[in-house]
């Protein structure tokens, strides 16, 4: 083995040490450690935590010519000043090592290039069972270039190993062993000469009921078992973590948020989603109530921030559609429910990408949620260069009616796509905002004939007398007799609740009326217009279609029905 004699403070350094740098590097050793027990080698937060330590170990070469430290049970030292301290004895890197017989670490420039080794060896021996290898034999044969280190045997420390000659003579010993056999033969003699009771043997020796359980305590065992089995023993302990956290120490909040640094990436990647939510709520809380520092506050923004990144969900989601993890729906919804605003374009455009129903109702359900507590990230999503995503923001802004979000809506109602103007036709109708209807207007004669059906139905719902004039012009139209009946169906109907001076006559021309030479309006125009008279539902529209009611075309009749049988609610809505 290595083992080299290595004097404490050789190597030439200064009189004055870096020691709060060594001490930062150490915290970053045992960061790393951390992380090599958590995560796979190939991992992104375990590479990161890997080069943050051989950084550091580069940046302490300017410093230092080598880095010796000696090692007891509780520390690490150097030059006298400890620069590692854990009286925990389960998680402490002092203790590890000390246990083996590690007494002094020597490192030496280029060690930055042994550390992912080194951590390796460091964690096969923290999880060493009492048949493996111990720390000095893994040290030994990893046959490092720029780590040295001193050791003791254990076998031989603090043992006494008595010299030739001090020993007690011959005769003594043989006396000693004359007054130990008197004494024994003394003591069986005195037994043999006492008067014992004859043995007995009772029946109930062999009863075995005596110690069997009766029925109830059968069942109370089996509850008991089976309680044990459905407890919760990760959300025990994370509760027992946040119950330590509450105590209010400063240094052991630090603690516990170094902790859910690397729990919530280990359960994330192993789709324990529902520990993951647990710990989320539990930090949501204290932030709501404001029951943490600047400082912690602001762990608690970064953390949410980290885990709502573009890069993180998208692992997260191509794990569920690839079968990797299997969250349960529920405990899936809650987590996406605490991610930051950031996250919802991820979001939106995986329930267009994703083949799955469940998951497409999952992250459906979690736009919803992000939406509604963070609307500034539904107005940023509004201008978004992806015409899929603006669509969606649309969308969401009108199911959610987030009136905030209204001016970011007039761009996309002359936007060059055709689903980008239709979600922003919707919005505006739910949201009834006075100043875009002008906008609707112009969009009556758009070239496509669902956006020109949804342009009218809003200015009709908003009774958008402004628009009276282009109705009248598209109603006497040839282009609106090319079309098709819906079309036809929603200009008649809008224009009868816009409230237009005069509409009940015009409507009942279209319906009742002959042009030249008799001739009447189409089937459609004449039953459109019908529905249109309806939904007036004043006394003059009812006459005219009373007029109508015995009509000789069927579906001029049927829509005439239709238009008496409307409730005047409904017809004034």
């Amino acid at each position: 083995m290595t083992g080299e004699g290595l004097t404490i403070g050789e190597g030439g350094m200064g009189a004055t040490l870096p020691l709060d740098q060594v001490r930062e590097l150490i915290v970053t050793l045992g960061k790393a450690l951390r992380a090599s027990q958590l995560y796979d080698q190939n991992n992104p937060v375990y590479k990161r935590f890997v080069q943050a330590l051989s950084d550091e170990f580069g940046a302490l070469w300017a410093e230092m010519s080598e880095l010796v430290l000696s090692v007891n049970e509780e520390e690490l030292v150097l030059e006298g000043e400890a620069v590692y301290s854990s009286r925990t004895r389960s998680d402490s890197l002092a203790f590890l090592l000390f246990k083996d017989g590690i007494r002094v670490l020597h490192f030496t420039p280029g060690f930055e290039s042994e550390v992912p080794r080194f951590l390796d060896i460091l964690n096969q021996a923290r999880r060493a069972r009492e048949d493996d290898d111990d720390l000095l034999t893994l040290l030994w044969e990893a046959e490092f270039t720029h780590f040295t280190y001193r050791y003791v045997d254990l076998l031989a420390e603090g043992v006494a190993v008595p010299e030739a000659g001090l020993g007690a003579d011959q005769s003594e010993l043989e006396q000693a062993l004359e007054e130990a056999r008197a004494e024994d033969e003394a003591a069986v003699s005195g037994a043999a000469a006492e008067e014992q009771p004859p043995a007995t043997v009772s029946q109930d020796d062999f009863n075995p009921t005596l110690y069997a359980l009766d029925a109830a305590e059968m069942e109370a065992l089996r509850r008991s078992i089976e309680g044990e089995h459905a407890r919760d023993v990760r959300g025990a302990v994370i509760d027992a973590l946040f119950d330590r956290f509450e105590d209010g120490d400063v240094e052991r909040r630090d603690e516990v948020f170094d902790i859910v640094d690397g729990l919530l990436p280990a359960f994330m990647a192993r789709g324990e989603i529902a520990a993951a939510t647990r710990i989320l709520r539990q930090l949501r809380s204290y932030e709501l109530a404001k029951a943490v520092s600047g400082p912690h506050v602001q762990r608690i923004t970064e953390l949410l921030d980290r885990l709502s990144a573009t890069e993180t969900l998208h692992q997260l989601i191509e794990a569920m559609e690839v079968g990797t993890i299997s969250p349960d729906p529920s405990d899936l919804a809650g987590f996406l429910g605490f991610l930051r605003g950031g996250a919802l374009a991820v979001l939106v455009r995986a329930t267009f990408d994703t083949e799955s129903l469940d998951l497409k109702r999952i992250l459906g359900g979690a736009v919803e949620t992000i939406a509604r507590r963070d609307s500034d990230s539904v107005r940023e999503l509004l201008s978004s260069d992806d015409e899929m995503l603006a669509a969606a923001a649309a969308r969401i802004v009108a199911e959610q009616r987030i009136e905030s979000a209204a001016g970011g809506l007039r761009d996309l109602l002359f936007s060059a796509h055709a689903n980008v103007r239709h979600a922003a036709v919707q919005a505006v109708g739910a949201l009834r905002v006075p100043t875009l209807m002008g906008a609707i207007v112009e969009l009556l004669d758009d070239i496509e004939p669902e956006i020109r059906i949804e342009a009218a139905r809003v200015l009709g719902s908003v009774r958008y007398r402004a628009g009276a004039q282009i109705f009248r012009e598209i109603l006497d139209s040839k282009a609106l007799r090319q079309s098709d009946r819906r079309e036809i169906i929603a200009f008649f109907e809008a224009y009868g609740r816009i409230g237009d001076p005069g509409a009940e006559e015009r409507l009942d021309k279209y319906l009742n009326g002959r042009g030249f030479l008799g001739r009447r309006e189409s089937s459609e125009i004449r039953a459109a217009a019908a529905l249109g008279l309806g939904r007036i539902g004043s006394s003059e529209a009812l006459v005219a279609l009373d007029r109508a009611a015995a009509d000789d075309d069927a579906v001029v009749r049927s829509a005439v029905a239709r238009a008496l049988s409307m409730d005047r609610g409904e017809a004034e809505a």
